[in-house]
């Protein structure tokens, strides 16, 4: 029992003496294998990945609404003398018109998407860029972001929420839900477009 104590005491403090060999200036994972529980893993330096959570609405209504109205009267007295065969006359006339129209547009955006940390503004925000490409059967959907976040903003969880970009930049390009599909047929179309 006596040899067996110091053998598992070496066998425990062998990693902590690798880690206070490791030099100061090393990353955090310089012992190898060992981490420390309490280390930071936010995206802080240039190289640095972090997850954005994207969750955009926009909302776009307009409506218009026109009426025109135009009324005329005239009236004509009988006719006098030799002209008495003219009865006497009135007409008159309304004309009104109104026309309205109104479109709404409503587009959601919902993804997640890892960004590298490019640089560090003289303000200390991270510059931040990424870019994702999903293709579903013939479909590419692009997503690329590219925007400045303040280190407090990035969560534990080593996420951020697009709300909190600065200076955002976020483009989506996709297939247009509102028109048809690339493999429609001929027939198909031309009664679209007759009806």
């Amino acid at each position: 029992m006596r040899t067996v104590m110091p053998i598992v005491m070496l066998t425990m403090l062998a990693p902590i003496a690798a880690l206070a060999q490791a030099p100061a200036d090393a990353g955090p994972d310089a012992g190898g294998f060992f981490m420390s529980l309490y280390t930071d893993h936010r995206a802080a330096a240039p190289g640095d990945i972090l997850f954005v959570v994207v969750s955009e609405s926009a909302i776009a209504s307009q409506s218009a609404s026109r009426t025109n109205a135009r009324a005329s009267n005239a009236e004509v007295g009988p006719g006098t003398g030799w002209l008495d065969f003219i009865p006497g006359m009135s007409f008159g006339g309304k004309l009104s018109a109104s026309a309205s129209g109104g479109s709404q547009r409503r587009n959601t955006l919902s993804t997640r998407i890892a960004a590298t940390v490019t640089g560090i503004t003289p303000a200390g925000t991270l510059i931040i860029e990424g870019e994702r490409s999903v293709r579903v059967n013939h479909d590419l959907q692009t997503v690329r972001l590219v925007g400045e976040v303040r280190p407090e903003d990035v969560r534990p969880d080593n996420t951020v929420l697009s709300q909190h970009i600065a200076n955002a930049a976020i483009d989506y390009n996709g297939p247009d839900p509102g028109k048809p599909g690339k493999r429609v047929g001929i027939i198909t179309r031309v009664l679209g477009w007759l009806f």
